[in-house]
């Protein structure tokens, strides 16, 4: 997700060694979106957006590979706050039910500030080599939410493709609807079309009626 930061515990409750490098994360994301927005991804160097951010080039590398890494690090969904909320469901709702209430309220909070978001897309619109960058962005959210769904239902995901393959689908479908979604000019509630494709993919994906001769 990018653009909206979560926990899994509250920021007071987070040690401060945590909390500083959550903030110089963010810095080096924030300083790294606006100088490519201003000048092109060409123009920009690692240099300059770690003294934008005020850090090190050594402290850029320690967060990030490259500039590309930087720009995409916050991904398209913010995973934490999706693994919680599937932890914290009631015990009786299913998986898939359990992470579509998560993601919707991921949706909701990048409606309440789609700022930066809107950036990063913004930015891989015009750089589209960009884009597989967000994909592995949200490695490490599908191992977290992969383990959470191996967790409620008892299986060893090393064991049983169950738990990679509900988690890979869902975030697959929440980043393909935030594309839709941005290439549209946020025109209709990111909520509204996130749930009505979850529930396409919960129906089995059926091909939608047409009109007209196929």
């Amino acid at each position: 997700m990018v653009a909206i930061p979560s926990a899994d515990r509250p920021p007071d409750e987070l040690g401060l060694r945590e909390r500083k490098k959550r903030q110089t994360r963010a810095a080096l994301i924030g300083s790294a979106l606006r100088l490519v927005a201003e000048r092109g991804l060409d123009a920009v160097t690692v240099e300059e957006i770690s003294a934008d951010a005020d850090v090190s080039v050594r402290t850029f590398f320690n967060y990030f590979r490259n500039k590309e890494d930087a720009l995409t690090g916050g991904g398209v969904i913010a995973g934490e706050r999706l693994t919680r909320v599937l932890r914290e469901a009631p015990p009786e709702m299913s998986v898939p039910l359990a992470i579509r209430r998560g993601m919707l309220v991921e949706a909701e909070a990048i409606e309440r500030d789609p700022a930066e978001l809107m950036l990063v897309l913004t930015i891989t619109e015009r750089t589209p080599a960009l884009r597989p960058h967000l994909v592995v962005a949200e490695d490490p959210i599908l191992q977290s939410l992969t383990a959470a769904v191996g967790e409620r239902l008892g299986l060893d995901p090393a064991e049983h493709g169950y738990p990679g393959l509900v988690s890979a689908v869902s975030i697959a479908a929440f980043r393909q609807t935030v594309f839709h979604w941005h290439a549209n000019g946020c025109a209709q509630p990111l909520t509204e079309l996130l749930d009505a494709a979850l529930g396409e993919l919960a129906a089995g994906l059926r091909e939608p009626a047409l009109s007209g001769p196929r």
